[in-house]
């Protein structure tokens, strides 16, 4: 008996913890800088109903006519997700990301920064393992010089994303 529920906890435990894939795409208006695309993704485990750990991959390019910058960003943060009850089979959700941005091209002198974003938005249930969710998020990226010994800024962005998640 005591085999049984042992392999009982563990198959509760696996299912908590089900793997996620996410694809984002969408539209980034930085701050001081020319409005861009996005293209993202992700993967992750939920850790329980409400709370999703996930390694996310996002780039965009940083361009402005005026500042003569054009240069990609490319940054990987590690997010955790806060999904509050669905409502109507929409669910609500909050959360925020840390890690590392890596800049490429000539115009931005910084190569490596700080990443930070907060985001809030809504997912809704396409199928049992396919969601589609909306979001708001800002982004920032902190300590960036665009030219060498010139001020360190912080670069903000808000961005709209669309995004399927498959779990696995």
């Amino acid at each position: 008996m005591k085999t049984l529920s042992t392999l009982a906890l563990l198959t509760a435990a696996t299912a908590a913890q089900a793997y996620t894939l996410d694809v984002n795409v969408g539209h980034s208006k930085l701050d001081n800088y020319d409005s861009v695309s996005l293209i993202g993704l992700g993967v992750g485990s939920h850790l329980n109903n409400e709370f999703h750990l996930g390694l996310n991959v996002g780039r965009k390019n940083i361009s402005s006519d005026v500042a003569l910058v054009d240069a990609k960003a490319t940054s990987a943060t590690l997010d955790l997700t806060y999904s509050l009850s669905p409502v109507g089979g929409i669910r609500p959700f909050i959360g925020a990301g840390v890690g590392a941005v890596r800049f490429k091209g000539d115009s931005i002198h910084t190569k490596n920064a700080l990443s930070t974003k907060f985001f809030v938005g809504l997912s809704f249930p396409i199928t049992q393992n396919v969601e589609f969710s909306v979001s708001a998020q800002n982004s920032k990226f902190h300590g960036v010089q665009e030219i060498e010994n010139g001020p360190k800024a912080t670069v903000t962005s808000w961005d709209g994303i669309a995004a399927l998640r498959f779990n696995f």
